[in-house]
């Protein structure tokens, strides 16, 4: 009899232990598909699909979206994780995107243009560097500077509405000038000091939870339906709030954010 039951708890033991390994394993196999998701808008610019390619970026911040969430909701949140998400928004928001540019409009540049794509990629990685270091010092309401993923899914929407508007490659000087200023502007910004807003400054509780739902579920639809435009318009919204934050702060005498919310990332 107690030998049946010294085989039955480690027969318990075992099945929590894979249930432990499964869980650990599900946000790290979201960031593999984010990596993959990279990779395939590289292929896919590469061959001038640049639509495509576009979209795999956008797809990629999905997944870069669920898997911290995944992780903190399953309580599976690891060093490997971190580190393994960092490699693969490095691919996804930083190489991926700049490839996009290159083969889109740079290629004409020559020289000058690989060194700009290669800005891109390398701003990037600085920024991703420098939330490696301060993540330690706490969570923050605040970005410092424009987030990897979001500027790589600005590419991805400056695509998809100059393709809307009517232009193709190759583009003419004053379109190509535009397109080339507004990419080497976005990787200055992600080294940039300039505060931008994150959703965690946005509480949802109690009765507002039930129209904040409706409210997202009607901008998804329409976010779907004019997705050529409204991508593009949204994300230079946001790049515009953190400059205006900037000169608002300064024009009140320079105040700082609480401490709490001290842009550490």
């Amino acid at each position: 009899m107690q030998e049946e039951l010294r085989v039955r708890r480690r027969r318990r033991g075992r099945r929590r232990a894979e249930r432990r390994r499964a869980v650990y394993l599900l946000p790290n196999l979201v960031t593999s598909a984010a990596l993959l998701l990279g990779y395939g808008s590289i292929v896919a610019s590469i061959h001038h699909d640049f639509e495509r390619a576009a979209l795999f970026i956008v797809l990629a911040g999905i997944a870069d979206m669920l898997d911290g969430r995944i992780a903190r909701a399953t309580n599976a949140t690891s060093a490997f994780g971190v580190e393994y998400d960092s490699l693969a928004d490095l691919l996804s928001f930083g190489l991926a995107p700049s490839m996009l540019m290159y083969n889109w409009v740079l290629e004409p540049l020559g020289r000058r243009g690989w060194l700009l794509g290669a800005l891109f990629a390398m701003c990037a990685a600085l920024r991703l560097a420098r939330f490696n270091v301060k993540a330690a010092q706490g969570d923050s309401a605040w970005y410092q500077g424009v987030p990897s993923t979001f500027a790589g899914g600005m590419i991805a929407a400056t695509v998809w509405f100059v393709t809307w508007v009517g232009y193709e490659p190759p583009f003419g000087r004053p379109v190509g000038t535009l397109l080339t200023t507004l990419f080497a502007g976005l990787a200055l910004l992600m080294v940039s000091t300039i505060p931008y807003p994150s959703l965690k400054l946005v509480k949802v509780e109690g009765r507002r939870a039930y129209p904040t739902l409706v409210a997202v579920l009607l901008l998804a639809i329409a976010l779907l339906l004019n997705h050529e435009w409204m991508f593009f318009a949204l994300g230079v919204a946001f790049i515009l709030s953190g400059p205006a934050i900037w000169i608002y702060r300064r024009a009140t005498g320079g105040r700082e954010l609480p401490a709490s919310e001290n842009p550490h990332v």
